[in-house]
């Protein structure tokens, strides 16, 4: 592990976490009112989905700038962020029971994390972990060959050879 990249980690958990609590009082928060119209909820539920939203793209800007994790990491540390504010939630929030089985499987979806963030089962048996497209320059992950080339000819000085730039995968073109 890079510990260069640990305050970066934290970052990126606090906007995470701090995104997900937002997400998740948005959707709880109306459940005690039990006579509330749908205006009336959607009217207390919508800011905390616009203030998930920007939490959450700040989020998704830090750990793609700094590959902190991958796709699948984000939705697992997701889950895990989420089962826990529903746990807490339900306990605090809506008085309800938390039961043995709901920690039994928090720690198996943790298990899950760290077997995917540590490559542990890829280490153990020798297969290669892949590398991701687009690591070297995040701009570059996911563009596509017109984009690339509007890039090139916007950004460089003099002639352009189109020939010159590469497609990763065939672009199906635009009817």
């Amino acid at each position: 592990m890079d510990y260069s990249k640990l305050p970066y980690y934290a970052l990126f958990l606090s906007l995470f976490i701090i995104a997900q609590s937002l997400s998740m009082w948005g959707q709880y928060v109306t459940l005690p009112y039990k006579s509330l119209t749908m205006w009336e909820a959607y009217k207390m539920a919508i800011p905390f989905a616009w203030l998930d939203w920007i939490f959450m793209t700040l989020t998704v800007m830090v750990g793609h700038k700094y590959d902190l994790v991958t796709p699948t990491q984000d939705t697992f540390l997701l889950i895990i962020i989420q089962f826990c504010l529903i746990l807490i939630i339900n306990q605090y929030y809506l008085k309800e029971n938390v039961y043995q089985s709901d920690i039994i499987a928090f720690f198996i979806i943790l298990f899950g994390f760290f077997v995917s963030f540590f490559h542990l089962v890829s280490k153990s048996l020798n297969i290669p972990i892949p590398k991701h497209l687009g690591y070297e320059n995040p701009d570059q992950a996911s563009a596509s060959i017109k984009s690339l080339r509007y890039n090139v000819v916007t950004k460089s000085k003099g002639d352009v050879i189109f020939a010159d730039i590469k497609e990763a995968e065939p672009e199906f073109e635009e009817m």
